[in-house]
């Protein structure tokens, strides 16, 4: 009996499951569709907006050259030239991987993300990509003997990094686009030019490739250039990384522009180089002249706000600055001796007279990979604690200068 009765309800139980199976199949099949499988299409808003696949968010505080918008699927990131001109602007879709392409971006280049494999044409976009441990997505870099990291020359020993091209950042033409082109990279960070006759973009497009701007160099402020290792994390869906990375390196900077700004006195300071007529010196609003206003300096050369350098003669510079402290950053001169050549009238400033000239190739191979221009964009922090210990030694005494050296006679540049 109690057999039976067991047979009964089980019958019975195995009828209920099977009715409300029924029934959600046919309220399903009824239901309004809400966005297309996963990669096959166009996607409605609302179902996108409801999921949320990235916890980790950034936004630059910073960095003026790039802004980021978050859609629960993809990322709409906008690139800002920073020259004015609204044809240079870009948008970015960053999708993620598996999820359609979201509608209403017509004019948007489309990047699948998480990057897996990606060519690099600048060498800082290399040392941004390193920061966030992901170094082994970089299939191709031109120019690698510039590069300062043992790392990525190692991997190029081994043929994990292929050379795409050899010069300059800008200006060379020497692309093995072929080879490029079978790489099938996710991206390509370029770098912005200002110039269209050098702007690699529209061959890249042309040859199937999909370029990404890294315009970190085109930031005034120390801390706008680091914070582009964010800009770089949004293809990798790494924003974590990124922002304990920045957030350490920000917070060592204003420790020590703090310890800086305890100091009394701010040494005066010229900066730059004559070279065949013209003084190429930073500019007041520059990169540079933050960074020595930052470190208790006073910048003779710096009274206006301009970007850049500025063009200078040597009578004005040497009415300006001939009294100046400390001379820092020498241009292309890389020793006393290489100062000398250039001009003798060098001797007549008085921070040369007094052996107090500085320059920043402490880290430069022996191709001139300098690591200034590379790991340096990325840690400001560093840069800046070099420079409060060249003008205010008494303020870091357990500090050694990294990116710095004290330039002096007969003193050559050693391979690092």
């Amino acid at each position: 009996m109690i057999e039976r009765q067991k047979k009964t309800w089980i019958i019975g139980i195995l009828i209920v499951v099977a009715l409300v199976a029924i029934a959600a199949a046919g309220i399903a099949a009824w239901a309004p569709r809400t966005g297309s499988a996963p990669g096959t299409g166009p996607i409605a808003n609302d179902s996108v907006e409801s999921r949320d696949l990235f916890p980790d968010k950034i936004s630059p505080e910073y960095a003026q050259g790039y802004s980021v918008e978050y859609h629960g699927t993809y990322k709409v990131v906008q690139i800002h030239d920073s020259w004015g001109r609204a044809a240079q602007n870009h948008t970015y879709l960053l999708v993620q991987r598996g999820e359609a392409v979201p509608e209403g971006y017509p004019d948007a280049r489309v990047f699948t993300i998480p990057v897996e494999s990606v060519i690099t044409l600048s060498s800082p976009h290399i040392s941004f990509i390193t920061a966030l441990n992901e170094t082994a997505s970089i299939r191709g870099h031109k120019s690698i003997n510039l590069i300062h990291d043992e790392e990525i020359q190692r991997l190029a020993r081994e043929g994990s990094i292929t050379e795409v091209g050899t010069g300059n950042i800008a200006m060379d033409s020497l692309f093995k686009t072929e080879t490029m082109i079978e790489m099938e990279p996710d991206v390509v960070f370029c770098p912005a030019t200002g110039n269209a006759e050098y702007d690699k973009q529209p061959k890249l497009l042309e040859a199937g490739l999909n370029p990404a701007i890294g315009g970190e160099w085109m930031e005034d402020h120390p801390l706008g250039k680091a914070e582009w290792i964010k800009y770089f994390a949004l293809f990798y869906n790494d924003e974590k990384t990124a922002n304990e990375v920045f957030g350490k390196i920000k917070a060592n900077y204003f420790a020590i522009k703090s310890i800086a700004g305890n100091s009394t006195s701010r040494p005066t300071l010229l900066s730059g180089i004559d070279s065949q007529g013209s003084w190429s010196a930073p500019a007041g609003g520059s990169y540079a002249a933050v960074l020595f206003r930052e470190a208790g300096g006073n910048y003779l050369l710096g009274n206006d706000t301009g970007r850049g350098d500025n063009t200078l003669d040597f009578e004005s510079v040497y009415d300006r600055a001939q009294g100046a402290e400390f001379w820092i950053n020498t241009g292309t001169a890389d020793s006393i001796d290489e100062i000398l050549a250039l001009d003798s009238r060098f001797t007549k400033f008085r921070a040369f007279q007094t052996g107090n000239v500085y320059h920043f190739n402490a880290r430069k191979n022996a191709f001139g990979g300098n690591d200034y221009y590379q790991s340096g964009v990325v840690h400001p922090d560093i840069v800046l604690a070099d420079l409060v210990k060249i003008l205010h030694p008494e303020l870091l005494p357990d500090h050694e200068l990294y990116y710095y050296r004290h330039l002096a006679a007969n003193q050559t540049v050693r391979s690092v």
